[in-house]
């Protein structure tokens, strides 16, 4: 019998992905078959890009990226699910049986790492079609497009760090960040309450959409050498809660220049490197709080969906270009290059 073949954009080295002919994934008991509908270009797909490998520490045949992505059932397999149904799969590879997956917190399973993810240690959604688990795929709700559906992932990270902090109704808010991540986590704080909603960014590459949806009320330049002057001024002296998404030692100090004493640092940005430089004692003297931000629980994944889907936020304002598979190595140069201003992409196979 003649193997099923499909198009996938092939992480064939570092910053080069190729449009290949590969095996369509053999379905075992578990398992389900969809047509990828869309899929949407993370950071940490550029990360691997750059690097030309995924995460697994064993070599994957025609490994291509993809964590962000829907589309329709094509063959349920001996699941739930029917063919036609619209799906998008939580990319967390969890065991469902440690003590943390016990407990709720699945995004800490002990098996995970922080890296035991779909697209980033097998095969993702980069493809025409995708297999995998079918306990990592939920129905889409018809309110939630297949458009919105990309962002899902980004959102869910933006929504368990909200929750992860202790804003409250009326809190003065600092984002240090300008990517996608760091605008949704704005928008969702400024929906929690917040009275006073600021950006410290590097440059204005990102900030047209944050401009143009108004979220947003100061922009703080981070190489402005008055900057904590300035961000305690705005602030009446310093902000309440302060969401770091970048994830450098540049940015860290930032958070500690705008916020207040006693007031709270959530860290959501990866570093790069092993290690960043941090002033200590500013966070111990004023006892400032840190907390860290990864993920989300599988509860707060389906409620994701659920706030697209009733309209809390719409995602799909944040989307600055929607392009076909076969420009996925165009999508990566443009994200990264100087003359552009991408801030979200989203690929339909």
């Amino acid at each position: 019998m003649k193997q099923e073949m499909m198009k996938a954009g092939v992480l064939t080295g570092p910053q080069r992905v190729e449009i290949r002919q590969v095996p369509v994934p053999e379905m075992v008991p578990g398992m389900l078959k969809i047509r990828v509908s869309a899929c949407g270009v993370c950071g940490s797909d550029i990360h691997m890009w750059k690097a030309g490998k995924g995460w697994s520490t064993e070599p994957i045949a025609d490994f291509h990226m993809g964590h962000e992505f829907c589309g329709k059932v094509v063959d349920p397999g001996d699941s739930d699910f029917r063919i036609g149904d619209r799906v998008t799969f939580w990319a967390n590879l969890y065991c469902g049986e440690c003590d943390m997956c016990r407990a709720g917190r699945e995004h800490l399973c002990r098996e995970v790492h922080g890296t035991n993810y779909i697209g980033f240690v097998c095969s993702g959604g980069y493809a025409e079609y995708f297999v995998g688990k079918a306990g990592n795929a939920y129905r889409l709700p018809d309110a939630v497009s297949d458009i919105a559906a990309g962002l899902i992932d980004p959102l869910m990270v933006a929504y368990h760090a909200v929750r992860q902090s202790s804003l409250k109704l009326h809190d003065k808010v600092l984002v240090v960040g300008s990517g996608i991540i760091a605008q949704l986590i704005g928008g969702l704080a400024k929906r929690a309450g917040a009275s006073c909603l600021a950006m410290s960014k590097v440059d204005e590459r990102q900030t047209g959409k944050a401009r143009e949806i108004g979220d947003f009320d100061v922009y703080f330049d981070e190489n402005d050498p008055n900057r904590a002057v300035k961000m305690q001024a705005v602030s009446e002296g310093g902000f309440d809660v302060v969401f770091e998404a970048v994830g450098t030692g540049e940015s860290l100090a930032a958070c500690l220049d705008g916020v207040k004493p006693g007031g709270e640092i959530v860290m959501i940005g990866n570093s790069m490197t092993p290690a960043v430089p941090f002033e200590l004692n500013r966070a111990v003297l004023h006892e400032v709080r840190l907390t860290g931000s990864v993920s989300c629980t599988r509860k707060e994944f389906e409620e994701t969906i659920d706030l697209i889907a009733n309209g809390f936020i719409d995602v799909e304002k944040y989307v600055t270009d929607i392009l076909p598979l076969e420009q996925l190595q165009h999508a990566f140069e443009k994200q990264i290059s100087p003359a552009e201003s991408v801030l979200k992409t989203v690929i339909r196979p």
